[in-house]
């Protein structure tokens, strides 16, 4: 009875999706933000409410009659790729994972799927954007600068699509009252963010995972091991610039949190902070490598980690029971 009632929500959602697309589309105002973010959401909203498997049948229905409806596999593509990052987003949440282990998978993982779907598309269409983009850089004198900026275009889109997907069905989905376990403890992470921020992680997997992409990428360069093919070098590279940002950024923030219960002088912060950014600046590579040396040190003498995901865990059992 349960599944019946899961596939006839599915069905229902599915219907009003396509028309709404179909809608939105023809009207011309479909794209960008519907595409970008209306579509992805709606997906993970549905997850949440009729499971992973009632989800998939409804995107692939939705798709086929979408694509047959308007005729442009522009469109099919492009929405594709939007129904894809909302299941994920939604299968992430109803998962046993820390807000920053989800934001490292789906941008990951979001990287992944958007080289593929160029390549999709440019087997379609005959146009591939990322291919495109490099013959154009390589027009320019500054080809590392160039290159940095390809990279870093491609990582930061897929983080920060991710990133408002995760935070909008969240707080939609408690505006309509679906989410339960796991999505339900993440919104009221998210809800309270300002209290325990600073003991916001990734789990020991995760962090130490980054590190050793972060640095099995630096020693082929160092080998001279040049990566070739746009997509295979855009996933890699991209992914590199991704694991920088999620270490530097959790490693600093767990060195931080060490400061300040060992001194409980924010001042120290603060410096600390300026010189950080200083040797970020001009020694990046060797700052980093700094940064995950301290947080081996912390979590093989203190277990610093964990106990930063166990406070934020204790403080939202002690919301949900009160």
């Amino acid at each position: 009875m349960n599944n019946t009632k899961k596939m006839t929500e599915a069905g229902i959602l599915s219907a009003l999706f396509i028309v709404s697309t179909i809608l939105a589309v023809g009207s011309g105002f479909g794209y960008t933000i519907y595409l970008d973010f209306v579509v992805p959401v709606f997906f993970c909203i549905v997850l949440l409410k009729c499971d992973f498997k009632y989800t998939v049948l409804a995107g692939i229905v939705s798709l086929i009659i979408v694509g047959l409806v308007l005729g442009n596999i522009g469109t099919a593509i492009w929405a594709s790729q939007s129904i894809i990052l909302g299941i994920l987003c939604g299968c992430l949440m109803t998962k046993n994972t820390s807000i920053m282990d989800d934001l490292v998978y789906g941008s990951i993982l979001g990287v992944i799927l958007m080289v593929f779907i160029d390549i999709y598309a440019s087997g379609l269409i005959g146009y591939s954007f990322m291919k495109e983009f490099r013959g154009y850089a390589n027009m320019f004198p500054y080809k590392k600068y160039m290159d940095f900026i390809y990279y870093a275009l491609v990582s930061t889109f897929p983080f920060g699509t991710v990133f408002s997907i995760y935070y909008i069905s969240l707080i939609l989905g408690k505006k309509i009252n679906i989410l339960k376990g796991n999505s339900k403890k993440k919104f009221q992470v998210i809800r309270n963010f300002r209290t325990f921020s600073r003991f916001v992680c990734c789990s020991k997997k995760v962090f130490y995972g980054c590190c050793i992409y972060i640095i099995a990428l630096e020693l082929l360069s160092l080998l001279n091991m040049n990566l070739n093919g746009v997509y295979s070098s855009t996933i890699l590279i991209s992914i590199k610039y991704l694991c920088y940002y999620f270490v530097i950024r959790d490693g600093y923030i767990t060195a931080q949190n060490y400061l300040i219960s060992k001194h409980q002088n924010i001042s120290y912060v603060r410096i600390t902070s300026i010189i950080s950014l200083i040797f970020l600046i001009f020694l990046f590579k060797i700052t980093t490598l700094a940064i995950i040396l301290i947080n081996i040190i912390l979590d093989i003498n203190l277990n610093i980690r964990n106990k930063q995901i166990s406070i934020i865990n204790n403080y939202i059992n002690a919301l949900e029971n009160k």
